[in-house]
């Protein structure tokens, strides 16, 4: 019986460990993409593509429009 609690023990020490590496990976990971610059800023002429003052389709639907 006290050999398996020693079992036990260990790998439950060896699963903390290794979820401890994951999630600090993860944390660096998601880092990384925050202070990547996704979406650059457009150069030159660049016109606008949404317009501001649009509504989302069922709405108009439901007013009749």
């Amino acid at each position: 019986m006290e050999k398996h609690l020693k079992e036990a023990v260990k790998i439950f020490i060896w699963f903390m460990i290794g979820a401890c590496f994951f999630t600090v990976c993860l944390h660096f990971i998601y880092k990384e993409f925050q202070e990547m610059h996704r979406f650059d800023l457009p150069e030159g002429p660049a016109v606008k593509v949404m317009d501001e003052g649009t509504t989302w389709f069922p709405f108009d639907i439901l007013k009749g429009e």
